[in-house]
């Protein structure tokens, strides 16, 4: 189930590119009209390394989510609890993460892999998805306002829950220069000024590169759950009498 779960994730989002996105501070705009609390499944590794930790990288995650406005973000090892319970240790497919999400009494799960790890240059490849077992609200869908995106929308994940609501891919090579820039304005309101390597100390320490990976992706899903919100909402607008 585990490598079946892997071609799900990889397949459904092989067609969305995503890119570093500047920061101006720490926090991440509201993506939920109302409070909403997330869970968070231990990362899924397909990057063949094998010192890459799941939950520390988790964990990680769940940090950089917490700066997302409106978001209550569950500790990472209640998701543990409930699987251990189940005698597993991961995710292993979308119908296993709307299950996990209801166990634990959250909204949404965020299921999370990491595709490519180089400690090095560094470079990290992730994906990252969210289910909702609460997310049926296709029949509300506009399409006028789709078409005006600037980047194509799935209007199947409206439809499916067994979809994810929403998702991003991308790669942060940091021997980009656009991605050390974004590195420089990420770290800017995060290093001490005391610090002799800077914001370069963010390129250096792996925790730190992957906490720059997950809040910039992290981002881009905020952003793909807003177009997706909206369009909603626009619809029941739409199919609402006067």
């Amino acid at each position: 189930m585990f490598h079946r779960f892997g071609t799900i994730i990889a397949a459904s989002v092989a067609c969305l590119a995503g890119c570093a996105q500047e920061e101006g501070g720490v926090e991440i705009g509201r993506a939920f009209v109302r409070p909403t609390t997330v869970a968070v499944a231990p990362v899924l590794n397909f990057s063949g390394e094998f010192d890459l930790d799941p939950l520390k990288a988790a964990d990680l995650l769940a940090s950089e989510l917490s700066y997302v406005q409106g978001l209550t973000v569950l500790p990472v090892n209640r998701v543990v609890a409930y699987l251990a319970n189940q005698g597993r240790r991961q995710v292993e497919s979308p119908a296993h993460a709307l299950e996990v999400a209801e166990g634990v009494g959250a909204d949404a799960i965020i299921v999370a892999g990491i595709t490519e790890y180089d400690a090095y240059t560094p470079i990290v490849g992730v994906v990252l998805q969210i289910y909702s077992p609460s997310a049926h609200e296709a029949s509300a869908f506009d399409p006028v306002m789709a078409s005006r995106l600037s980047q194509p929308f799935d209007v199947t994940r409206l439809a499916d829950p067994l979809l994810p609501t929403s998702q991003v891919q991308a790669v942060y090579d940091a021997s980009h220069d656009r991605i050390r820039e974004a590195v420089r304005q990420f770290a800017g309101p995060r290093f001490s000024n005391e610090d002799p390597l800077g914001w370069r100390r963010y390129l250096k320490v792996q925790t730190l590169y992957l906490r720059f990976c997950w809040h910039t992706a992290v981002n881009g899903l905020m952003n793909q759950e807003r177009s997706r919100r909206m369009l909603l909402a626009n619809g029941t607008a739409r199919e609402t009498p006067a």
